[in-house]
């Protein structure tokens, strides 16, 4: 997020924020990245659900159809949920590297702890809220729903991909349907989730962006025309290599570990 916000090289940043400790590295995380870590898996499984049963059971969509439609369906419903959060998350991020920055320039470095970062955290928001209206929460999110849906979507498509290619392989017709062992299933799900940044990675880089502006009125088109005339075209891709990583082990998670749990569960009751 860091690295889209300021195009800043990885070091600075990790340098920036490492600095101050504990702070530093769990700034954001209370309470917005709890909350949003307990709650968009939830939001995600719940309406893929719904929407998979309705597509499949009720509109007689093939089990392939359904379950791509009901991937970006569940990421859209996910991407309104997600908004808000993240874009409290953002502010928090570029309030701690203004307090950062502030803090080395006299030579120290922030003074707080874990619940000072809560109160901070939920101070910073309040003043979004205050500064620029209650409509603040929804800065982004039409993009984020576009992304998410997009997100989910293109990681189904890119794991049945990878899975049809691996099945073809080891000598199984184009279209069988098999899933192989744990570890098979996982490395398939992070490779899926990885190469959907590919798409994506151009709508996520400007998220942070846009949610970290100050009643800034910028249209996407203008935003993107302004930032590839600075940065060039590789500025649609900031952060890519982070972003994989990250999306490959949460895809590889949130869809085979889900499984495990839900396999886990059938077999004890």
């Amino acid at each position: 997020m860091e690295k889209q916000r300021t195009s800043a090289p990885y070091p600075q940043i990790m340098g920036r924020i490492l600095r101050q400790g504990l702070a530093g590295y769990w700034a954001g995380f209370w309470p917005w990245g709890f909350v949003l870590g307990v709650s968009k898996g939830t939001v995600l499984g719940g309406s893929r659900a719904v929407l998979l049963d309705l597509f499949e059971h009720k509109l007689h969509m093939s089990k392939a159809h359904a379950d791509l439609a009901s991937g970006f369906g569940a990421g859209a419903v996910q991407g309104i949920a997600m908004s808000p959060i993240l874009l409290a998350r953002t502010r928090v991020n570029q309030s701690l590297a203004e307090r950062a920055a502030a803090a080395s320039a006299a030579g120290g470095r922030i003074q707080t702890g874990l619940w000072a970062e809560m109160v901070m955290s939920t101070k910073v928001l309040n003043a979004a809220i205050h500064q620029e209206g209650v409509g603040v929460l929804g800065k982004g999110m039409p993009a984020m729903v576009v992304k998410r849906a997009f997100d989910w979507g293109t990681r189904f498509i890119f794991i049945n991909m990878f899975r049809d290619w691996y099945g073809q392989s080891q000598g199984l017709p184009a279209g069988t349907v098999r899933k192989g062992s744990a570890l098979e299933e996982l490395t398939i799900s992070f490779l899926g989730g990885a190469a959907s940044c590919a798409v994506t990675m151009p709508i996520d880089r400007m998220m942070p962006i846009l949610q970290q502006a100050s009643g800034d009125k910028q249209g996407v088109l203008a935003f993107l025309s302004q930032k590839m005339k600075a940065e060039g075209v590789g500025t649609l891709q900031r952060g890519f290599l982070m972003r994989a990583c990250h999306t490959g082990y949460h895809t590889a998670w949130a869809t085979f570990g889900a499984d495990q749990i839900i396999k886990l569960v059938q077999r004890n009751s």
